[in-house]
C-alpha cells in the first residue's frame, strides 16, 4: 500500500469516528442514552461492523461523546474562567457556563455520570476547577469548607432546577454563589466530602 493509500485510509478511519460520535450524540439527545447502536451505524451511514471496529463496546463510544461535548463546551468555559484575573467572576464564569451547556443538553449531564469510563472523563476537568477554586478561596471569597468535587453537585441541583424551557436556573445560581461566600457560613459542612473516593468508585456506587 503507497504512502498515499495509507493516508487515505486514515482520513476515512477519522471522518468514520467522527461520524459516529457525531451520530451518537444526536441519537442519544433524541432518543436517550440506551439507543441501539444499530441506531447510531444507520445514523451514521455505515455498518455496525464498523462501529464496532471504533468503539468495541458500548461505554467506549459513550465516554467518547462525553468527552467530545466536555472539549467543546466546558474546557473553553474553564480555559476562559482560568484567565480571568478576578477570582470570584472566574468562579462565577465557571458555575454559569458549565450549568448552560448541562442545561442546554441535559443527556450530556445524564451521561457524564452513566459508569465508571464516563465518570473518568468527568474526573481529568477536576484539576482546574481546583485552580479556580483555589484562587477563590484564598482571595477570600469563597468559603474554605468547598472542594473541587461539590461542583457537579452544585451544577446537578442548578440543572435540575431549570424549567423545562431551560429558565429559572439563573435565579438559584445567585442564591448558590451568595451561599458560597464565608460569610454565609454559620457552621462547617457536615459530612465527608464526596471528592474523598475516587470518582470512578462513586461511579460504580451509583450501579449498586
Amino acid at each position: 500500500m503507497t504512502d498515499t493509500s495509507d493516508g487515505r485510509v486514515r482520513a476515512d478511519a477519522v471522518r468514520n469516528r467522527q461520524a459516529i460520535i457525531a451520530a451518537a450524540r444526536a441519537a442519544i439527545e433524541d432518543a436517550g442514552t440506551d439507543v441501539a447502536l444499530e441506531e447510531i451505524a444507520r445514523r451514521a451511514a455505515i455498518n455496525v461492523r464498523t462501529l464496532y471496529r471504533h468503539f468495541p463496546t458500548r461505554e467506549d463510544l459513550l465516554a467518547d461523546v462525553v468527552e467530545n461535548y466536555f472539549a467543546e463546551r466546558i474546557e473553553p468555559a474553564l480555559r476562559r474562567a482560568i484567565a480571568d484575573p478576578d477570582p470570584r467572576r472566574a468562579l462565577t464564569t465557571t458555575l454559569t457556563e458549565t450549568t448552560a451547556a448541562f442545561v442546554e443538553h441535559r443527556t450530556m449531564f445524564a451521561l457524564s455520570n452513566s459508569g465508571a469510563r464516563t465518570a473518568g472523563v468527568t474526573a481529568r476537568y477536576l484539576k482546574p476547577l481546583s485552580e479556580i477554586l483555589s484562587r477563590a478561596q484564598q482571595a477570600g471569597v469563597v468559603r474554605a469548607d468547598i472542594v473541587p468535587s461539590d461542583f457537579p453537585c452544585l451544577v446537578a441541583m442548578l440543572v435540575a432546577g431549570a424549567g423545562p424551557h431551560g429558565d429559572d436556573w439563573s435565579r438559584y445560581l445567585a442564591l448558590l454563589l451568595d451561599g458560597l461566600a464565608p460569610e454565609a457560613a454559620s457552621a462547617p459542612l457536615p459530612g465527608i466530602p464526596e471528592g474523598s473516593r475516587p470518582v470512578t468508585e462513586r461511579a460504580e456506587a451509583r450501579k449498586t
